[in-house]
């Protein structure tokens, strides 16, 4: 097995480089979560049920009544 990772011809690098810059994304991505500011996560966590602000919508509705 570890014969055929290391005696790669020519496509196989393409596979290798895509697998790394997946995994590198995904890593710093997850850094990036994991480090955010609780203030912002609380934020963002409350913006799906947030009815303090109108939607669109809504103040269309208001405007012509």
């Amino acid at each position: 097995m570890f014969k055929q990772i290391t005696d790669l011809s020519g496509n196989e690098w393409y596979l290798i480089a895509s697998l790394w810059i997946f995994l590198v994304f995904f890593i710093a991505a997850g850094i990036l979560l994991f480090r955010m500011p609780k203030d912002d996560v609380n934020y963002l966590k409350g913006l799906p049920v947030d009815e303090s602000e109108k939607t669109d919508n809504e103040m269309d509705n208001d405007l012509t009544n």
